[in-house]
């Protein structure tokens, strides 16, 4: 029996139609979504920022060289990263106290990243130029003479018994310790620009852009920048005699940081003082005028350890400058008639010998000053003692400029030293 013909088949509902068409649309909406975002999200901050680093990045810069990768191996190995951030992010408070905040095109050396994921020790993205290579190695060798309390483990093994004597894994940790930051120092960006539409809040982005526009003075750079207004951190007897707490907080403060370097009687012979060359300064020997310390302590000392240390609030400044000043107790000159003839003496010898470093006025502007580091010594806001002058003069002072006079007479010493305590 002959099978009954099929029946056509009835073409598909309008509907299903659509809904087939529905699955095609939302398939090449996801791949277009996909192929927006990642030109959104990858190909277009790419470059961007390959334009921004074409605009830093100086013709021939440098990567690392060969003991620089060394050093960076020496500083995954050790651990340092656990401790040691290097990335200062877009916030007042690291801005204030380390600099610029980092930015993507710093890095592009750097395989793998070191950025570290606590910040257990202070973040070291700018370390270069901050401090000397005779601190970082007396800190690697005692972290604690350096830094009393610190939780910075030793590193005896990196040198054969002293500090002064380095391995070369020390040396070459220390010369890539002084790479941190230094692309960012090369291009000539200090507020390199911030992005307006990087999402964060306006009034934030102002104050960092207004950080950012001083330069971050570090003790290697020769030219140092004004520090808080003086009125601002006086310690001069009326401001201690209202405010009673300083000394106090000077003093405690000077335990916290100081005394590893300058010692607990501000004498310059604290536990780190062997390993640093020049020699933390005897703070008993002079008299310091508030701005001298003040400036010691917002832009450090050039071509000495002495760090800028900008992290300290106007009170807290205050409170150290309090405290520095009472450390020397010997009155000081009066130039009195009786003196007089020493003086002039004194003056003729101080302008034969002393004003091509020091300057006419002691304000250690003279000519030759400008390729001095250190500094000569700024005379009319340091009133040496005068014991300190005749060591000065008999001896000079060990890594700086200043050197002995043993030609000078007894005579002629006695003079100019009562003459630069008038100054």
């Amino acid at each position: 029996m002959a099978d009954a013909p099929s029946a056509p088949v009835a073409a598909p509902p309008r509907r299903q139609r659509w809904f087939g068409l529905a699955h095609l649309v939302i398939f090449g909406a996801g791949i277009g979504f996909f192929v927006l975002s990642f030109v959104a999200l990858g190909v277009l901050p790419g470059l961007r920022l390959e334009h921004e680093m074409g605009g830093l990045t100086q013709a021939g810069d440098p990567s690392y060289t060969d003991a620089e990768l060394r050093g960076r191996h020496t500083y995954a190995s050790l651990g340092c990263a656990l401790c040691h951030t290097q990335q200062v992010r877009f916030l007042p408070a690291d801005v204030r106290r380390w600099g610029p905040p980092t930015q993507a095109w710093e890095t592009r050396n750097d395989f793998p990243q070191l950025w570290g994921t606590r910040r257990i020790g202070p973040d070291l993205a700018r370390e270069t130029g901050v401090r000397s290579d005779d601190w970082q190695l007396t800190h690697l060798y005692s972290p604690q003479s350096v830094v009393p309390g610190s939780s910075m483990p030793t590193f005896p093994w990196l040198f054969d018994g002293s500090p002064a004597r380095p391995t070369v894994a020390a040396t070459e940790l220390v010369a890539y310790l002084n790479t941190l930051g230094r692309a960012r120092r090369q291009s000539g960006s200090v507020a390199s620009s911030l992005a307006a539409d990087a999402g964060m809040d306006p009034a934030l982005m102002a104050e960092i852009t207004s950080l950012c526009a001083t330069p971050f003075i570090n003790p290697s750079e020769q030219f140092v920048v004004d520090g808080p207004p003086t009125a601002d951190i006086s310690a001069t007897p009326q401001v201690v005699a209202m405010r009673p707490d300083l000394p106090a907080r000077g003093n405690l403060l000077f335990a916290q940081n100081c005394v590893g370097c300058h010692g607990t009687l501000g004498d310059g012979a604290g536990p780190a003082a062997g390993g640093l060359l020049p020699r933390p300064t005897n703070l008993r020997a002079s008299r310091y005028s508030t701005q001298s310390v003040a400036s010691a302590l917002w832009n450090g000392i050039a071509g000495s350890s002495m760090p800028a240390w900008r992290e300290f609030s106007a009170t807290d400044l205050a409170s150290l400058v309090t405290h520095v000043q009472t450390l020397h107790a010997q009155p000081g000159a009066t130039g009195s008639p009786d003196d007089l003839p020493l003086l002039a003496r004194g003056a003729t010898v101080y302008a034969v010998n002393c004003v091509s470093c020091h300057g006419a006025n002691g304000d250690g502007n003279g000519p030759a000053a400008k390729a001095l580091l250190p500094r000569p010594a700024d005379l009319t806001h340091k009133q040496p003692d005068a014991r300190l002058v005749a060591q000065v003069l008999n001896k000079g002072v060990p890594g700086t400029s200043m050197p002995a006079w043993p030609g000078l007479s007894g005579a002629d010493r006695l003079a100019v030293g009562a003459f630069v305590r008038t100054l």
